[in-house]
């Protein structure tokens, strides 16, 4: 049986009428849990004849025809009929609970969302084009108006305009993520219906969608195989390249790169044919004493003695300073240094063969000294440096520099002369300030490769003597992360962490925890775990005055507009109609309403005759209670199922104007635009279309 149509709630109201309806709707109810969609049109019709009849006699319908409609429609067995029977339904001005059944039932059918997301796409898509054609030429300042008939201001928006409106053209028909949701859903009906009257359109909307499914599908791949490529990443390349190539439609445009692709693994294929066999003139020695030290050196390498290592390859480099073999010296040196516990040395050794590029033990150096094998903190720092330099990036320029914000500057610059600079876009004190503030509150950059470094090392070597550096750059970067649980896991592991910084990073984390436990009604068990283990914190306080504001379980709470919307609940309470009157004189309920819980009933009323409210209790036998929570829980269902569904962050009044204006000030003066709001994309598994 449908959601919010229960057998009970029809006798309910049956009960209230004669006893030929209430055996009708017993039919009804057994009718439709044995799936008799025969008998239940018969009682459709048996209610509609009622219900004429009692308007002809100057009564009320008796109100079941609409949920009885509702019923039949559930049985029909294609989608067209139900559909049709659904629409019939609504034609017939159903009750507001059974409209909003219907309803729903008519939009989440597949091929209506799909419609409905290729439309939203399409609307998405103009007001793209056309926003970004509009955005370069709304600028309104004082230096601006003034230069309104200066070519190079006119110059630089316009084109800035035209290329961003190229830019959106050329990207125009890619395949969007609702577009690709809405290939699945056609396809899922399709697959399901394969015979109901929109197959036809539901085909050709497949095949188009299908096509750009496909287009996009080799693109991506392509550039996958082209980016195995570039990093000689032959196996790869060859398994994107055969793929694109099988890919309908693919077949021409994988041609090329999967010709390189073989031209590449059959070099490489020679090349590793070469490798298996000795070159013909290797290095030698050219003199005896020079074979007599290497040999020396080979002997100190492979005892793995520091000293004769160190010894033996000094004298060899003071000896043979121009020998093909001094490369490998000094390798063998860095090597000593680092055997002997001197690794700063070591490094130092292998940084100063690291530069020698053109020999073999150079290259080796170099390749060791990048790798994360041979000293994770430097990897870490590393990590560190680059995500120091994308932060900086981001506070000065606000993001990557390109072509259209150069164009544009240099139009202003143009228009305005050296006095633009303080209004460049992306040079400006005020936007430089704007970033820092968001980057000082919450880190633009990933920190991902710093702590995936640092959690490697602590893997592999929990207790070595870098171990402590590194817990605390992983502190510092699960903190920047907004992830306190691990940075206070990390920071405590150092050797003397410091009580305050501990009190700010349990700050920091039972707020989040706040956070979390205050979405929906509130988490009891995550807030008594704060009051817990977080005490002494800002959280903790908050949590246990949220404890104590908490609903009990058990009670039930009917504010004063779902009485006002439903009447009807003061009978069922045995409460005054004056309560609803309007007149605080008295005693009118309070927008608290009436909270309703085992044994008794407690009224928030105003005041009479003077300001303030106060709390009225009235027992309530078992029965009364019954009937009372009853009635409340079918009313706030009702009032839930038939609200008016609307996106929490758009006003009332925001569907009737398409249009709205944004904008910045700064230095340089106002900058304001229109634009056509954009339709937001929703579903229930965003990455499952991405």
């Amino acid at each position: 049986m449908p959601a919010g149509l229960r057998a009970d709630d029809l006798l309910a109201e049956a009960a209230a009428g004669d006893p030929a309806i209430e055996a009708r709707v017993r039919l009804i109810a057994t009718h439709r849990l044995e799936g008799n969609a025969e008998l239940l049109a018969a009682d459709v019709a048996d209610l509609e004849a009622r219900d004429q009849a009692r308007r002809d006699a100057g009564l009320p319908p008796t109100g079941l025809a609409d949920d009885a409609r509702y019923l039949a429609a559930g049985l029909e067995t294609t989608r067209d009929a139900q559909r049709g029977a659904l629409q019939a339904a609504l034609r017939a001005h159903p009750d507001p609970l059974v409209r909003r059944l219907a309803e729903h039932e008519l939009e989440v059918d597949e091929a209506a969302t799909a419609d409905r997301l290729l439309a939203d796409d399409r609307h998405n898509r103009r007001a793209a084009v056309l926003n970004d054609a509009v955005r370069p030429l709304g600028i309104f300042s004082g230096g601006a108006l003034l230069a309104a008939l200066n070519p190079f201001l006119l110059a630089g928006s316009a084109a800035d305009s035209l290329i961003s409106t190229a830019v959106n053209l050329w990207h125009y028909d890619r395949l969007s993520a609702p577009e690709r949701e809405a290939l699945a859903r056609y396809r899922t009906l399709l697959e399901r219906e394969p015979h109901t009257r929109d197959a036809p359109e539901i085909a050709h909307a497949i095949r188009r969608l299908g096509t750009k499914r496909a287009a996009a599908l080799c693109k991506d791949t392509l550039e996958l195989a082209q980016k195995a490529l570039d990093t000689d990443d032959l196996d790869h390349a060859a398994f994107y390249a055969h793929a694109a190539d099988r890919i309908d439609g693919c077949a021409d445009a994988a041609a090329r790169p999967l010709a390189r692709v073989n031209e590449a693994r059959a070099r490489r294929a020679s090349r590793e044919e070469a490798g298996r066999w000795p070159i013909d003139d290797p290095k030698q020695p050219t003199s005896a004493d020079e074979l007599s030290d290497y040999q020396s050196l080979l002997v100190a390498t492979a005892l793995a003695d520091p000293g004769a290592m160190i010894e033996a390859a000094s004298r060899f480099r003071e000896r043979h300073d121009e020998s093909p073999f001094a490369p490998s010296a000094l390798y063998v040196v860095a090597v000593a240094r680092d055997l002997a516990g001197h690794r700063e040395a070591g490094r130092t050794a292998l940084a100063e063969l690291a530069g020698d590029h053109g020999s073999s033990a150079g290259r080796h150096a170099a390749a060791v000294l990048a790798s994360a094998d041979y000293s994770a903190l430097d990897a870490i720092r590393e990590a560190e440096r680059r995500h120091a330099r994308d932060t900086a990036r981001y506070v000065l320029l606000g993001g990557r520099l390109d072509g259209r914000n150069a164009l544009y500057t240099a139009g202003q610059f143009g228009a305005e002369g050296a006095q633009a600079a303080e209004s460049f876009g992306i040079f400006n004190l005020l936007g430089v300030l704007t970033r820092a503030w968001t980057a000082w509150r919450h880190d633009p950059v990933s920190n991902q490769a710093i702590i995936e470094r640092g959690e490697a090392f602590l893997a592999r070597a929990p207790h070595a003597p870098d171990a402590p550096a590194v817990h605390a750059r992983l502190a510092d970067a699960y903190e920047r992360a907004g992830n306190y649980e691990h940075a206070l896991l990390h920071y405590r592991a150092t050797p003397d962490p410091d009580p305050k910084r501990v009190e700010q990073l349990e700050g920091k984390m039972a707020d989040k925890l706040l956070a979390d436990a205050e979405r929906g009604s509130g988490n009891p068990v995550l807030l008594s775990g704060i009051v817990r283990h977080f005490g002494a914190t800002a959280a903790a306080d908050k949590a246990r005055k949220r404890l104590r504001e908490r609903q009990p379980d058990g009670e039930t709470v009917i504010a004063l507009e779902v009485l006002q919307a439903n009447p009807s609940l003061l009978a069922a309470f045995d409460l005054d109609p004056k309560l609803l009157d309007g007149d605080h004189d008295n005693g009118e309920l309070a927008d608290a309403g009436v909270t309703l819980s085992p044994g008794q009933m407690r009224l928030t009323l105003y005041n009479t005759g003077q300001a303030g409210q106060h709390i009225e209790t009235r027992s309530l036998t078992a029965g009364a209670y019954e009937r009372a929570r009853a009635a409340a829980e079918e009313a706030l269902y009702a009032r839930l199922l038939t609200a008016a569904r609307r996106d929490s962050e758009s006003g009332r009044f925001e569907r009737y104007i398409p249009f709205f204006l944004q904008g910045s000030l700064d230095d340089g003066g106002v900058y304001v635009y229109p634009a056509v709001k954009t339709r937001r994309y929703q579903t229930d598994d965003p990455k499952l279309y991405e």
